[in-house]
């Protein structure tokens, strides 16, 4: 790719090689001897094997608006030599040599080495018609037959069985003069082997209207000889000319238009742009313009599957591939038929689990009261399915209510003594360059407001390196760039410090009255300059290579808008900033959780500027261009942190606060279930687990023939209600009261109630009993019976130091007295009492009594 023109430039002569890669494209400079002058608006053309290159026509800087022969220079990749034209420089009148032309189309004819000219103009009013063919082997132009009409900014295509057809542009009928761009439905086709010119009459294939008319756009050839055109403009003037970006297929067979429908990121609607096609299969676009838009894209559309590419990553869009192979069916089917066999069999090996599971599941469900009618517990379970439902649904919202959540920032503002500096570049545009010890060579001198020096952080930039575009082309440009270490600081208050202010003094020709400096601020580490320019500090820089492509490319367009100022000669100017630490989400998971966030910390400047009008006078009184003052709005440290406006803790609170509600009201309309002291993991544990929890019970809570309260009757005789027997005696009645009250009583200690109080009561007897027996070893004799608490005094039992301390029984603690071991067979075989379900009263102690069933009445006989 050679020459061409950009936004300060009408006459490139560069040259770059496109090399395509596994799944993008590299530019390579290609070295150049003897190179041409940079040219604009001519055809570069490859030869067999890509051996040579013909660059024909173009205008360039000595040969725009002039009337001479076709300029063409020859390039010999073997030896990277330009070899010029001998006619090139014969200003004489010669019919044999095309006229040298611009907007005209030329297309290499492998067949015969011969490359055809057509069309073109010298400056839009002088339009030709004409059409050459150039043999490379002879270096001979040849004139063929011309056209009907005149044409420039056309296509040209040859296809393989040696036509060459004629696609839009501009046509001037040759009777009348008369422009107007060239129909897409009579399209003109010069045969190659009879010299014969037809109009081919083409229709659309979809019955979708016709491409629309076009000039300066694109046509490549597809292997199978169709052409497929790109983008273009509507050839009128600058301020009504529109642009296009669409991709239309010409099939020469049969002469039919077809536009599809392109998928993926449409390239920018351009002309003067430059394609290729690769592979067969993909339309490559790159550079092109649009009104004072300049592009240096690269743009890639598949044609097999109709899109734009953003990588070459493999695609797989055939017609053949998209059905579901015979194999694929039978495999999924026997996937699916294995799936259900594994699930019938897991299901008839674990039944017994299963079962048990469903019945536990039924008892945490159906726990009807005594006494309490079925709807009442119909009514209750349905409620508690309906506010199940609701808290469901709530949970559903806040949850997706976090996902969604916008991010919005906060700012944390701490002031400070001291702060950073940022980094500034000075861009002088139209103040030409001096020897150095010329005054009048533009520079910068900094110093504080404190008379503190600070030139000596500024340095030049090496503009041969990168250049800065600016629109207003005023001249040259050259940049400096103040760039302090980060011990450099403004302090807030006076003393013994560098200063509150930076002062910037430009200096250069004060002759010039339309020149301008280009201020530019940016944070220290996020400064691009310091990559493209190579400067090597201690500092760094956190942009990434695209962030820096990016910003040149604002640069070359002249785009840049943020934190940039332009400053008049003779003016004052200010310029205030702030440095923002700003602390953006990372796109991870966890951010949506809203504990300790994960964030980037991105430096940032925000700048307010104001300048002065120019003072006539300034060069009068003073030596220099004009002043900037530089200073922070506040001398403070200033933090943007970027949180989620919901994230699940905070959806904890609201879920929390709406469940507390449904069991609230639920509470109200029911009443209150108690809860059981047992949660999921001792309910629902299972194997040794299980079994360790119940030989804890079974050794910690002594069983003995009074049954366990509230599980078993206190007598077997309330085994049947109906019939009550109250006339038998007893001898044991009270021992085994006694017996169940304290295991009543051990087992609430244990997992009820909390016996703080009751201990502490204890320990207020035992010291007033202490206190009683020192006061009567100092000579009072007391006859009464009250203790120092002023109550009787302990029972005897507590007297002997065998009273328990602790929510478990010693193992001794029952005795011999009173009570002896028994064995299983000893017990009386009554059942448990009735409990409506209550799931803890289905765990089995080892020593139990069979297993009562709920709702269940049992009688036992009298032995």
């Amino acid at each position: 790719m050679f020459g061409g023109e950009n936004a300060t430039n009408h006459y490139i002569n560069d040259f770059y090689r496109l090399n395509q890669l596994p799944n993008t494209f590299s530019w390579e400079a290609v070295t150049q001897i003897n190179a041409p002058p940079g040219t604009y608006y001519g055809q570069a053309v490859m030869t067999t094997n890509e051996s040579q290159m013909y660059l024909m026509g173009g205008m360039a800087n000595g040969t725009e608006n002039r009337v001479l022969p076709l300029q063409y220079y020859r390039f010999a990749f073997d030896t990277n030599t330009w070899t010029a034209a001998t006619t090139n420089a014969n200003v004489s009148s010669n019919i044999t040599i095309p006229a040298n032309r611009k907007l005209f189309s030329a297309n290499y004819d492998s067949s015969n080495n011969k490359i055809y000219i057509f069309g073109g103009s010298l400056n839009q009013t002088l339009v030709f018609n004409d059409l050459w063919s150039f043999d490379t082997t002879t270096q001979q132009f040849t004139q063929l037959p011309p056209a009907a009409d005149s044409t420039y900014a056309h296509t040209t295509s040859l296809l393989s069985n040696g036509q060459l057809v004629v696609i839009g542009g501009v046509s001037q009928d040759r009777t009348t003069g008369q422009l107007g761009l060239a129909s897409m439905a009579n399209i003109r086709v010069f045969d190659t082997k009879t010299n014969q010119w037809d109009v081919k009459v083409a229709t659309s294939a979809d019955g979708n209207p016709l491409p629309s008319v076009r000039s300066v756009h694109n046509a490549v050839v597809t292997t199978d000889d169709k052409i497929i055109i790109f983008g273009g403009d509507n050839g009128e003037g600058p301020r009504t000319k529109a642009f296009l970006n669409s991709v239309s297929i010409l099939d020469t067979k049969t002469w039919q238009w077809t536009s599809p429908h392109a998928d993926g990121i449409l390239p920018s609607r351009r002309s003067y742009a430059s394609a290729g096609f690769f592979n067969n299969k993909y339309l490559t676009v790159a550079f092109g313009t649009a009104s004072d838009t300049y592009y240096n894209d690269i743009n890639v559309f598949d044609l097999e599957s109709s899109k734009w590419l953003q990588s070459f990553a493999a695609t797989t869009n055939n017609a053949s591939n998209s059905g579901i192979s015979g194999g694929v069916i039978a495999g999924v089917t026997i996937g699916c038929l294995a799936v259900a066999i594994a699930i019938v069999f897991l299901v008839w090996r674990f039944q017994a689990y299963i079962r048990y599971i469903f019945t536990r599941i039924h008892h945490d469900i159906w726990k009807p009261r005594t006494g309490e009618p079925i709807w009442a517990e119909t009514t209750r379970i349905v409620f508690q399915i309906f506010l199940l439902f609701i808290f469901c649904v709530f949970l559903a919202f806040v949850v997706r209510q976090a996902v969604d959540s916008p991010n919005i920032t906060q700012v944390i503002e701490t002031a400070a003594a001291e702060v950073q500096v940022p980094d500034v570049r000075f861009c002088f545009d139209g103040y030409p360059s001096y020897p150095a010890t010329d005054s009048r060579t533009p520079g910068v001198s900094c110093q504080t407001d404190t008379g503190y020096s600070c030139t000596k952080f500024i340095q030049p930039l090496n503009m041969s390196v990168f250049k800065p575009t600016y629109t207003d082309n005023l001249g040259d440009v050259n940049c400096f760039l103040f760039r302090s270490t980060t011990d450099f600081v403004l302090s807030s208050t006076s003393g013994a410090n560098n200063g509150s202010r930076l002062l910037f003094t430009f200096w250069g020709d004060q002759t010039i009255n339309y020149g301008s400096v280009h201020t530019s601020v940016y944070p220290k580490q996020m400064n691009p300059n310091t990559m493209v320019y190579g400067i090597n500090d201690t500092i760094g820089s956190l942009m990434g290579r695209n962030a820096v492509l990016n910003w040149q490319i604002n640069e070359r367009n002249d785009i840049q808008a943020t934190n940039v100022y332009t400053l008049q000669p003779s003016t004052y100017s200010a310029l205030s900033y702030n440095l923002i630490d700003h602390r953006y989400l990372q796109d991870v998971g966890w951010n949506y959780v809203g504990f300790l966030p994960i964030s980037n910390s991105t430096p940032e400047i925000v700048t307010n500027f104001r300048q002065e009008g120019a003072n006539p006078n300034y060069v009068n009184t003073h030596f220099d261009l004009g002043l900037l003052a530089v200073f922070p709005e506040a001398f403070s440290t200033i933090v943007e942190r970027e949180v989620k406006m919901y994230t699940l803790v905070n959806a904890l609170g609201f879920v929390g606060g709406v469940f507390g509600l449904l069991i609230t009201f639920q509470a109200w309309l029911f009443g209150y279930r108690p809860r059981s002291p047992w949660g999921v993991v001792h309910r629902w544990s299972v194997g040794d687990m299980k079994r360790s929890l119940l030989r804890g019970l079974q050794s910690k809570f002594k069983i003995t023939e009074s049954g366990i309260p509230l599980v078993h009757p206190v007598h077997y005789r309330f085994a049947n209600a109906q019939s009550l027997g109250y006339d038998e005696s007893d001898p044991n009645r009270i021992t085994r009261v006694e017996e169940r009250m304290q295991m009543l009583e051990m087992l609430f200690k244990a997992y009820y109630v909390d016996d703080e109080v009751f201990r502490s009561l204890d320990d207020a007897n035992r010291n007033g009993q202490q206190a009683a027996v020192g006061h009567n070893h100092i000579g009072v004799v007391s006859n009464s019976s009250l203790n120092a608490s002023g109550r009787f005094t302990p029972p005897t039992s507590f007297n002997n130091g065998t009273a328990p301390k602790s929510e478990k029984i010693d193992e001794n603690y029952y005795g011999t007295a009173n009570t002896k071991e028994h064995t299983f067979d000893d017990y009386p075989q009554y059942p448990r009492q009735p409990n409506e379900g209550n799931s803890s009263s289905q765990v089995l102690l080892p020593q139990h009594p069979a297993t009562y069933q709920p709702n269940t009445n049992i009688q036992i006989d009298e032995h």
